[in-house]
């Protein structure tokens, strides 16, 4: 159990902790600490992880149970990439701890940063910044300045790791393959912006044209992959849209046109078919695909003309025609809208001008991270808050119950159910909260604290899509029947049971996920663990 209970005002921790939450586990890796957390739904901590470099911001914990993160490296030399979201570093950790794989990617071209994403097939996708001179980006179109500043464009590479150290490069795709510029008719990719929507302006920015701030002139923060589709999405910031490109070529084709955007979404002044009242993206980050096939964002807001406020969007994409996303001449991309947003109606008091995420849970809720707040929080689809925790860890190590934890920014965060194959033959016992003085939030930590679980009860089908039966002996004739959620949460209870010695329960009103069965009885306690799937 909780070792204090001191604290006179909660400040960090888990505030709201409901039986309408989703049942998991919930990675966190704050930005400022070397540290990757594992919690329950009570704050406390099941795993953790220990680096010698700070999260380069994105964290996965993969199926076998190893940790996938980003690490934060410096440049060895001029010119220095040292913008938002700086990596340099990717590194495996096993379950256990050990490190078991890295890769560098921090050069004086070439720079990892935000986010990765594991491919089925082992590989793994980095954003990189690829570094060209300022005379390179004059020579493909770019208005002259005066700053004299490199640019440092998008490139996606998917790595084969080998051995403890390292991977080879098998794929690639960089914006600067695909730029159209209207100020130099000599030169090839001289065009009409507005007739080439599937190429990038190379002198489009919304950047405040000084050094660093123009040198990262998109600024992406997210990918993700569809292996159905074979496509990879990603976010850019400084252009507020996000944008799909085509997997399935060779890294020469993709070079090519056939690597030009098959979708873009969210700034159609981009490439000059709309004006800022057409804008819909503000800032984004962490456009991912979610099972319908559509696309959830995190819409950060900064300079949404309606007020900075942030909203958590789901954009249903077009049908594919001919390989492609389709949009009419002269016209955005479709739709003209979101289908679905948090919250309904926009407010002041949910803005994050930066980093932040979301993700959707197998029960319907959404898990909602604003960034730096160091806040995550899970909402219903009556955007009802069932879960919430304020990340007690900064750059000094865990904040003492009742103090201002400081700078506690987190870049997102993500939750696996009882279920994830990580989870499977793992010791999934919990230990503190990270936070000194727990806070004590009713949650049970042992369910030893309820019940011993003996595990001999007769139940079939374990797992159950919602119907189960009990088979019950002589000395369990009127016995009562309680459930309880893993945070020791009585969710069920019928008094006196059934007396057919051959019980049916209907439980489809749960969620998915593993709860306890007890059945009392005047003489005996019996308990199992069963799994609603």
């Amino acid at each position: 159990m909780y070792t204090s209970y001191t604290a006179q005002t909660q400040t960090v921790g888990v505030f709201v902790n409901s039986p309408l939450s989703q049942d998991g586990y919930t990675l966190l890796a704050p930005v400022k600490s070397t540290q990757t957390y594992l919690i329950d739904n009570c704050g406390q901590v099941v795993n953790q992880w220990t680096s010698e470099n700070k999260v380069g911001l994105s964290a996965y914990l993969l199926e076998d149970g190893s940790l996938l993160r980003t690490a934060q490296l410096s440049s060895p030399a001029e010119p220095m990439f040292s913008g938002g979201g700086t990596g340099g570093r990717i590194e495996r950790f096993s379950w256990e701890g050990e490190l078991i794989w890295s890769m560098n990617f921090a050069d004086t071209m070439y720079h990892s940063h935000h986010d990765i994403e594991m491919m089925p097939n082992g590989n793994i996708l980095v954003i990189l910044w690829e570094s060209h001179s300022y005379e390179d980006a004059l020579a493909v179109g770019k208005n002259s300045n005066n700053t004299g500043n490199a640019v440092w464009c998008p490139q996606i590479v998917e790595i084969s790791p080998t051995g403890l150290i390292g991977g080879e490069i098998v794929w690639s795709w960089s914006a600067w393959d695909h730029l159209i510029q209207n100020t130099d008719p000599t030169l090839p990719n001289f065009g009409v912006i507005s007739d080439n929507p599937r190429k990038f302006n190379i002198n489009y920015t919304t950047g405040s044209g000084l050094s660093n701030e123009a040198s990262d002139w998109m600024h992406c923060n997210s990918v993700d992959y569809n292996s159905e589709l074979d496509q990879i999405i990603v976010s850019s910031a400084k252009f507020s849209e996000f944008w799909i490109i085509n997997h399935n070529t060779t890294t020469e084709e993709a070079a090519s046109t056939a690597g030009d955007l098959l979708y873009r979404y969210g700034n159609s002044a981009a490439y000059e078919t709309g004006n800022s009242e057409d804008q819909l993206m503000f800032h984004q980050h962490d456009a991912q695909w979610i099972e319908d096939g559509s696309i959830l964002v995190f819409n950060n807001g900064k300079q949404r003309p309606e007020g900075e406020f942030s909203s958590v969007e789901i954009i249903q994409l077009p049908t594919i025609e001919n390989g492609t996303y389709p949009i009419e001449a002269g016209q955005a991309f479709s739709p003209s809208s979101y289908s679905w947003r948090y919250p309904e109606t926009l407010n002041s008091s949910f803005y994050a001008q930066n980093i932040s995420g979301a993700s959707r849970l197998p029960n319907g809720n959404t898990l909602i991270c604003n960034g730096p707040a160091g806040y995550a929080f899970e909402v219903t689809p009556t955007e009802e808050i069932v879960w919430d925790y304020l990340n007690p860890v900064s750059g000094f190590g865990p904040a003492i119950q009742g103090q201002d934890p400081g700078n506690n920014a987190m870049f997102r965060v993500t939750k696996h159910e009882p279920s994830y194959a990580a989870f499977i033959g793992r010791d999934m016992t919990p230990g503190e909260p990270l936070e000194g003085n727990g806070w004590d939030t009713g949650c049970i930590i042992s369910l030893s604290d309820i019940y011993n679980v003996t595990s001999d009860i007769e139940i079939s089908p374990n797992p159950s899509s919602g119907i189960i039966h009990i088979g019950i002996s002589d000395d369990l004739i009127g016995f009562d029947v309680i459930i309880y959620d893993l945070r020791g949460v009585e969710v069920w209870y019928k008094e006196g049971g059934l007396l057919d010695g051959k019980s049916f329960i209907d439980l489809n009103f749960l969620s998915k996920g593993s709860y306890l069965l007890v059945i009392k009885s005047a003489f005996t306690v019996k308990s199992s663990i069963i799994m609603i799937q």
